[in-house]
């Protein structure tokens, strides 16, 4: 396999905005999936809930990921406190949102 990582910074710093998981992961899983039929994985992600809606992030991650970047296999969310609340369960509604996607899309998606 082949990883990418990447994170939702949100506006948790001066210069920061919310980026949809597309803006984060686009222009690296085309130039990855030009060099190899590997199949790809992100190796580290996360989603700060500093400027947007964490759960909708994860929802549009999910639905993203069978539509447009349908060669990643795994997932590893970065589940930790530290800059900010990265984990899963920063929010009863990002908790929520991630354990019924993650369900559905790889019971239904995975080979």
């Amino acid at each position: 396999m082949i990883a990418l990582d990447g994170y939702n910074w949100g506006t948790l710093t001066e210069w920061g905005i919310w980026q949809d998981f597309a803006d984060i992961f686009e222009d690296g899983y085309d130039i990855v999936k030009s060099l190899s039929s590997k199949p790809l994985m992100i190796g580290e992600i996360g989603c700060t809930e500093f400027g947007g809606d964490k759960a909708a992030w994860i929802n549009n991650m999910f639905s993203i990921l069978q539509s447009r970047f349908e060669r990643i296999k795994a997932i590893i969310w970065f589940d930790v406190d530290k800059e900010c609340d990265w984990r899963i369960c920063s929010s009863n509604s990002a908790l929520n949102a991630f354990r019924s996607k993650a369900q559905e899309f790889f019971t239904k998606y995975s080979d």
